[in-house]
């Protein structure tokens, strides 16, 4: 939450999102009172995203019951957005109570900063963004053709549900690189994402515990077992391409899954600073304009 003030503060006019708050490892009041503060701080450009998680060895580590985690995600967002919008608020969940809480400040926007609700690959993740009626947010890492099947779903089920399909809205996240050289394009992120999908994979061995609590061994086996293919990662989840294919690819997203909000993340594992600007430059000149 921090980097949320500290860039309200560096910023006037670009919307500040969470990517995601995990709602179950936070105390629902002090979540709402925080975020409202946010939304004040940066002049109501807050959007909060918000998730269950799904690690275990998170859940372990905050003493927290990883199967009561979808309990408690719901009954944390129904504080969170009644605390937001009601004085005096009064809740009785199984994990968490509220009677006749108010808190200050209240946030700029009404009736509440947006939310996004954060999905993987269930549907019934989507069935419950859509019966609250909020957008849903999928993750850079997911492959292209499942968060693209993601988007479909929800639109579908809005069209049955009868509530307003916000894909517009939603955030289409991808990890981007942008070169004028295709080839350059293409290889110079790969050991930034090789070391991305280590860490990953090296997170799949972890249990109930801690995060070092598997040793060198156990990481090697899970390293050869399942080697990370980079070219799979172009294939699937990543923009490393000229500005020109970057913007074909957009109007694809745009025309045949009605994306009309691109998120690109630029900056990741052992990225240099200045490849980032250079890229981020193109992506500003040669691709952002042609949204508009």
């Amino acid at each position: 939450m921090p980097i949320v003030n500290y860039l309200a503060a560096k910023t006037k006019r670009i919307r500040i999102g969470t990517g995601v708050s995990v709602l179950p490892f936070h105390n629902p009041i002090f979540l709402a009172e925080e975020s409202a503060m946010m939304d004040l701080l940066s002049e109501g450009r807050l959007e909060f995203g918000v998730g269950r998680g799904s690690a275990n060895y998170e859940y372990g580590n905050f003493n927290i019951d990883f199967d009561s985690r979808n309990k408690r995600f719901q009954e944390s967002l129904d504080m969170i957005l009644g605390l937001w919008t009601k004085r005096g608020f009064s809740y009785q969940g199984e994990y968490y109570q509220a009677k006749d809480v108010t808190i200050a400040p209240l946030p700029i926007q009404k009736p509440h900063p947006p939310v996004f609700l954060a999905v993987s690959r269930t549907a019934a993740s989507v069935d419950m963004a859509v019966s609250r009626d909020l957008p849903i947010l999928t993750s850079f890492s997911t492959p292209e053709a499942d968060n693209l099947a993601l988007f479909d779903l929800y639109s579908d089920r809005c069209k049955s549900a009868g509530v307003l399909d916000r894909r517009d809205s939603m955030p289409f996240f991808r990890f981007v690189y942008l070169s004028d050289n295709e080839d350059e394009a293409r290889e110079y992120p790969r050991k930034a994402l090789t070391w991305v999908r280590d860490l990953a994979t090296y997170r799949r061995t972890l249990g109930w515990g801690n995060e070092i609590d598997v040793d060198l061994d156990d990481w090697k086996k899970v390293r050869s077992e399942i080697p990370n293919s980079y070219e799979s990662e172009l294939e699937n989840t990543a923009y490393f391409m000229t500005p020109e294919r970057c913007v074909e690819r957009k109007n694809f997203l745009q025309r045949e899954h009605g994306v009309g909000y691109f998120g690109a993340s630029m900056s990741f594992g052992t990225m240099e600073h200045a490849q980032v600007m250079k890229s981020m430059e193109l992506f500003a000149r040669d691709v952002m304009p042609r949204f508009r």
